[in-house]
């Protein structure tokens, strides 16, 4: 199996996470079997289907491709790392996420209202 096949595979497992190969498939919009054929390396992924994986990981095509061929991961700023993952946090976690922004934001007005004062 070449690398290419063994980082689709994986790839495929982690975006995939706790679904089942099925419920993942419907979200693609492709068959069950695809999806088990991809995480085998028995199948490769139409540029269609290698699109709609780019966009799940939050990676261009191009990201992805170079990933795939040459093992690289796509370099990301912190912040777009986060505002890519939010998305897809269960409701509970985004609720941290947004309580936290707010609790920042507001210290922050804070401590400028108490420079402009003073």
């Amino acid at each position: 199996m070449s690398q290419k096949a063994k980082r689709l595979a994986a790839l495929v497992q982690e975006l995939r996470g706790s679904l089942s190969q099925g419920q993942f498939a419907k979200k693609l919009g492709v068959s069950r079997p695809t999806v088990t054929f991809w995480e085998s390396s028995q199948s490769y992924p139409d540029a269609e289907n290698l699109q709609k994986l780019a966009h799940l990981k939050g990676w261009t095509i191009e990201g992805l491709q170079t990933y795939l061929l040459e093992g690289e991961l796509p370099s990301e700023e912190p912040l777009e790392q986060i505002l890519r993952k939010v998305p897809t946090l269960p409701s509970e976690a985004v609720v941290q996420v947004a309580t936290l922004a707010l609790q920042t934001l507001a210290a922050r007005m804070e401590s400028t209202e108490v420079s402009v004062k003073t």
